[in-house]
């Protein structure tokens, strides 16, 4: 009697948990199409893939029959609206399809994790954090295969467009895993951190992601990489679970603004947008858990040598000899994140670097698309004068108001102004033919006089102003970028020859 009593207890929570599973799946399914889904109709990550993966690991095979039937629903509904209508086969097709990758995926990649790891604690160590992200990337491979295969012979996706389906299912997927399966899985370390939680500098974290994400993702200034230090700052002093948190909520930030037209990963090209969105949560994501690993190694090799320090100093001097390689590490892990920003330390505008790789990326693709790049050059007229009667630090101002005021101008988010120089400044126009590029170079010459920056000892004029070269053509495949430069700086050199205070349109 007390068996069978048993026995219905455990199936009745065995079909309460599949049917929670697969309520939250449909929830999530839904929350992906209208939350997380950019213009086009393009996922910009799959909410059900991080749920999925993380419950195979809690709680094993019992959650497939409620992954298996939150599939069958959420990919049923949407098959209904589908136009045009398909025959029961294939109805039946993509779903066992669908619902047979779902299953797999999550399977796939605890099976190679659990096979592999040298330890159980996957987030702690690099070597089984570098594993995690390898499976996380491989297992979508499997459902995005199925499921695409499926539809595409149903009819509902021509066979062209294979390719670019297959890889928007599967960067899907592969962030989920990413960014929300981690903080799922080390949800059971909250709390046991020993480090004391300050108010104070949780409020200043909460702070700054508050602000830099208002400036990257409400008024589209680029400063979403000046999110890192927080992420690393958060990873020292309160581990890996708090670290994995904060890249879900950026992750979340990023993904909403973007649904919703806001920062820089909003362009007219869906796929674009896309791959800038996704790229900027996969770094995040993969910057959080390297560094959370890496950060817990070194606790543990201090551990260690606290322990051994006492009875075997061969031991310590090893164990400190790997201390001092974890820290070149991370010393080296930081020097690689400080390359990938863009900025100019003084003006705050796009530097050299970003400059050179802005003009290759529209040079290729206005060569694809045959229009106009225009590109202006201009310097401040008797500079080194400036900064001989007023002082490098009012010299710093000068160059700091006139960056501000050019990037006021641009109003496109293509247009790019950067330093070029010491006092050289260069604007890159895309998609502007000759006529727009002039417009845009009265606009600047307007906007600096209006200024009224006082100069003195300037040869042109009482207030600063500036010089300025046009140079426009068709970008070709059979030319490169520095011909646009040169051109721009042949029309400088000529309107510094003509008095200065001017602009001058390059000729041949």
């Amino acid at each position: 009697m007390q068996s069978n009593w048993l026995l219905q207890k455990g199936i009745f929570r065995f079909i309460t948990l599949n049917l929670l599973v697969a309520i939250a799946y449909a929830i999530l399914v839904k929350f992906s199409h209208e939350f997380a889904t950019l213009s086009g109709g393009v996922a910009s990550v799959w909410f059900p893939s991080a749920m999925t993966l993380a419950l195979v690991f809690i709680l094993g095979d019992r959650v497939l029959l409620g992954i298996i039937s939150g599939s069958i629903w959420a990919i049923s509904l949407d098959l209904l609206k589908s136009s045009p209508t398909i025959s029961l086969f294939y109805f039946i097709l993509i779903n066992i399809a669908c619902a047979l990758g779902n299953c797999l995926q999550p399977l796939i990649a605890k099976y190679l994790i659990t096979k592999f790891a040298a330890q159980k604690d996957i987030f702690s160590h690099i070597d089984t954090v570098l594993l995690y992200i390898a499976a996380s990337i491989f297992s979508p491979t499997v459902s995005a295969t199925l499921g695409i295969t499926s539809i595409s012979i149903a009819g509902l996706i021509p066979w062209h467009s294979y390719g670019i389906s297959w890889l928007t299912w599967w960067l899907a997927s592969a962030l989920a895993h990413l960014i929300f399966t981690p903080m799922i899985l080390l949800w059971k370390n909250f709390g046991r951190s020993n480090t004391k939680i300050n108010l104070w500098e949780i409020g200043a974290v909460l702070l700054f992601l508050a602000s830099f994400s208002w400036l990257s993702f409400g008024i589209r200034y680029r400063a979403e990489y000046l999110l890192l230090p927080i992420l690393i700052w958060t990873a020292i002093r309160y581990g890996k679970f708090f670290a994995s948190l904060l890249v879900s909520v950026v992750s979340l930030i990023a993904i909403f603004a973007s649904v919703r037209g806001y920062g820089f990963y909003d362009k007219a090209s869906a796929n674009e947008s896309l791959l800038l969105l996704q790229s900027f949560m996969g770094v995040f994501s993969l910057t959080s858990l390297i560094l959370s690993a890496a950060i817990e190694e070194r606790l543990a090799v201090q551990l260690e040598l606290k322990q051994t320090l006492a009875n075997v100093e061969n031991l310590v001097i090893a164990r400190t000899i790997e201390l001092h390689q974890s820290e070149a590490l991370l010393i080296e892990a930081n020097l690689e994140l400080e390359k990938m920003v863009n900025i100019d330390g003084l003006t705050q505008i796009a530097n050299r670097r970003c400059f050179n790789d802005r003009l290759e990326l529209e040079w290729d693709r206005l060569c694809r698309d045959q229009k106009h790049l225009s590109l202006l050059l201009f310097d401040i007229d008797c500079f080194k004068l400036y900064n001989d009667y007023y002082g490098h630090q009012m010299g710093d101002d000068c160059l700091i108001a006139i960056a501000k005021s050019v990037q006021n101008i641009l109003l496109r988010p293509a247009d790019l102004v950067a330093r070029y120089g010491g006092e050289e400044f260069v604007v890159i126009l895309p998609d502007t033919d000759l006529k727009g590029a002039i417009t845009v170079a009265e606009q600047i010459h307007f906007a600096i006089k209006k200024l009224s920056i006082p100069h003195q000892n300037s040869d042109v004029s009482g207030i600063v102003t500036v010089s300025l070269g046009i140079a426009s053509l068709f970008p070709t495949s059979t030319e490169i970028p520095s011909i646009l430069i040169k051109q721009a700086d042949t029309s400088l050199y000529s309107a510094k020859k003509q008095g200065r205070n001017c602009s001058v349109i390059f000729t041949a």
